[in-house]
């Protein structure tokens, strides 16, 4: 035991004297910094009252001008624009229903999901068939009669216009509209018997589903939820000055890879943009629909590129040369002579500007405030 605590002794007091030795380099690094900006020397030139200023070591770079391509990289989601209510139009006792009517199931445009019982509403159409028959039959006979009446009337009242209730007119009216009630009953117990058969007008995907065999279903009440293929779009959020800089965003071609390989890679492009910011983020979300939706699922992250427009002509520099947002310092006749510049487009550690005079070249090592305006010695050029 002692043996240990004796060993804990001798690391702690070996750990002080490291800790004293950095304390020291920084003390001793810090005193020589200040005496090479406080003094002069023979290499460096006059400040105008006798005294010699030391030029500072400077790197730089020396940009060249090429073509860009704007490009912002950021995340979005993938959503369905619209969930549809799973929801019978008529009511009854389910007699059969397809495998596609289970969460996550895949189905087409105008595949029977669910049946419900048709004896009652092809009775209905029956029913309705024959009202409509006897209706006719009735117009029909109404109509002969009419004729009839008219063929009286000439040979007693030659040249006499006929009376509407002696043609029959009104009792005409009423048969024609007992037909035509009759011909939208009949239409009804059709449709009806047709919505026995829940289907939908596109391919899509089951989110939740509570219809099973033997169960009644009400007409109106909802059963689960689906959403089209087609319908699936990718949300993004932008900010205004992303938004700017691929301005007008839609039509661009986008790039998607997904998290986890959960998708394959694809394309795609923008179709829309939101109508407002968000009131907390300050962003403003762009919609993005893809190539091929078949393999997305809703709540998926996708990485998002977006081209915009391509220059012919930008500076690329490190990002170390910006001092600032939009300023940066080159070398002129031997001096430090700052320059404001036009930044187009920022992609990782690289900053792209509008075409500027660089001088003999751009700093890109890091400067004091009090060495600004001053002399600098070039001791390397980084690779632009």
């Amino acid at each position: 035991m002692d043996h240990d605590r004796q060993d804990v002794r001798d690391e702690r007091g070996w750990l002080g004297w490291v800790q004293l030795a950095i304390i020291l380099g920084i003390i001793i690094f810090s005193l020589a910094l200040t005496a090479w900006l406080a003094a002069g020397s023979s290499g460096g030139t006059s400040n105008g009252n006798g005294a010699q200023v030391t030029a500072a070591p400077v790197e730089i770079v020396r940009p060249r001008a090429a073509s860009h391509t704007v490009q912002v990289r950021t995340t979005g989601t993938v959503r369905a624009r619209a969930l549809v209510s799973l929801t019978p139009e008529v009511g009854g006792q389910v007699v059969d229903v397809s495998a596609s009517v289970r969460q996550g199931a895949r189905f087409e445009a105008g595949e029977t999901l669910a049946l419900i019982d048709p004896r009652n509403y092809r009775l209905a159409v029956d029913r309705a068939g024959a009202a409509y028959a006897d209706a006719q039959s009735a117009l029909q006979r109404l109509e002969a009669e009419a004729g009839l009446a008219r063929e009286e009337w000439e040979a007693l009242y030659p040249g006499q216009p006929i009376a509407p209730l002696t043609a029959l007119e009104p009792q005409l009216e009423a048969a024609r509209a007992r037909v035509t009630s009759a011909r939208a009953d009949l239409e009804q117990a059709r449709l009806n018997l047709d919505r026995t058969r829940l289907r939908l007008p596109f391919d899509g995907r089951i989110a939740e589903a509570r219809i099973e065999l033997g169960q009644t279903l009400g007409a109106g009440q909802p059963y689960g939820e689906v959403y089209a293929i087609d319908a699936l779009e990718i949300a993004v959020p932008l900010s205004p000055e992303e938004l700017a800089r691929i301005s007008p965003a839609q039509g661009r071609p986008v790039t998607l890879t997904f998290e986890a390989g959960a998708a394959p890679g694809m394309t795609g492009t923008i179709v829309r943009e939101g109508a407002r910011l968000d009131d907390r983020s300050r962003l403003i979300t762009v919609f993005i629909l893809p190539d091929d939706a078949e393999t997305l699922r809703p709540g998926l992250f996708a990485n998002v590129a977006i081209e915009g427009a391509t220059m012919a002509e930008a500076l690329s520099l490190p990002a170390s040369a910006l001092a600032g947002l939009s300023e940066v310092r080159t070398v002129r006749d031997g001096r430090i002579v700052p320059v404001m510049i036009t930044v187009l487009d920022r992609s990782g550690d690289r900053v792209i500007a509008a075409p500027f005079d660089a001088g003999e070249g751009v700093i890109v090592s890091p400067l004091p405030e009090s060495v600004l305006g001053g002399p600098v010695t070039i001791i390397a050029e980084r690779e632009s």
